[in-house]
């Protein structure tokens, strides 16, 4: 299967969805569909029943940021969701991030975790919508392979306490967080006083990834567990062990991390004292 393939069945879906073909939908679905928003699972009819009522809404699904490895039929993306008439003070668009896995060309499995950021979640206000970061081409890329073992060394790093020296040596000298630059030394400080505190206690695991060796982008599914320190997060009580998730979509230029989306399924807020 071509890798235009997976990416016309997946625009011929949303493209039913947004039409609420219903009858075109079910048949881009396997009979048994895994489905997962932010931290629920879905079943078939459930995740049918969520695209429904966001449809009736006059919302329109599109994806960019395509992320595709038609050996594995699968793909990552970010999902805009648009909606034209948005009450005031709510962005009129949002995304996501997805991966998705196809069976014979129809969808066995969908993750798609929600960015709080673009939805304005907390107290600071959604920023402007950002387009799909325009990747270059690198002179010298590197294998499918690489980029794994690559991203592995990148994200297994928070868990030994090496990332403020891996992150800056794997990515490049500036990158585009969010579609906003950011040198990677200030992403080692963002992250280490936004993201290390919300996950205290926890440690990453790659639980399912994409890698379009093509493109060199990566698209991953990520699980955070342990006992966490965040109250935030101890929905087992203080001492109970718990999982969330997140997902991230990454692309590589000359070997480096040149730009990086993500969406948390869990309370990015600060810690609570």
């Amino acid at each position: 299967m071509a890798t235009q393939d997976i990416v016309s069945i997946f625009q011929a879906f949303l493209n039913a969805v947004n039409n609420k073909k219903w009858d075109e939908v079910h048949n881009h679905l396997q009979p048994v569909v895994r489905a997962t928003y932010n931290e629920n699972t879905e079943s078939r009819d459930q995740f049918i029943n969520r695209l429904t009522t966001t449809a009736d809404k006059g919302s329109i699904f599109s994806a960019d940021q395509l992320t595709v490895n038609e050996a594995a039929q699968s793909l990552g993306a970010r999902l805009v969701t648009t909606t034209g008439d948005a009450p005031e003070g709510t962005p009129s668009k949002v995304w996501d991030l997805i991966l998705v896995f196809f069976e014979n060309g129809k969808i066995v499995r969908l993750y798609q975790v929600a960015n709080q950021q673009s939805r304005g979640v907390g107290p600071v206000p959604a920023p402007p919508f950002v387009p799909e970061y325009a990747a270059k081409a690198s002179q010298n890329p590197i294998s499918a392979a690489e980029i794994e073992a690559l991203y592995r060394k990148y994200i297994y790093s928070y868990n030994d306490g090496t990332m403020p020296t891996v992150l800056p040596a794997l990515w490049a000298e500036t990158i585009s967080m969010h579609g906003n630059l950011v040198p990677a030394v200030g992403a080692v400080g963002f992250l280490g006083k936004i993201l290390l505190p919300v996950i205290a206690g926890l440690k990453y695991e790659v639980d399912e990834f994409v890698v379009d060796e093509k493109k060199q982008q990566i698209a991953v599914r990520l699980s955070i567990s342990g006992v966490p320190q965040n109250k935030n997060l101890q929905k087992n009580g203080p001492d109970g062990k718990v999982t969330v998730y997140e997902h991230a979509l990454y692309g590589y230029e000359e070997g480096k991390v040149a730009w990086a989306w993500a969406a948390q399924a869990f309370d990015m807020r600060p810690p609570s004292a």
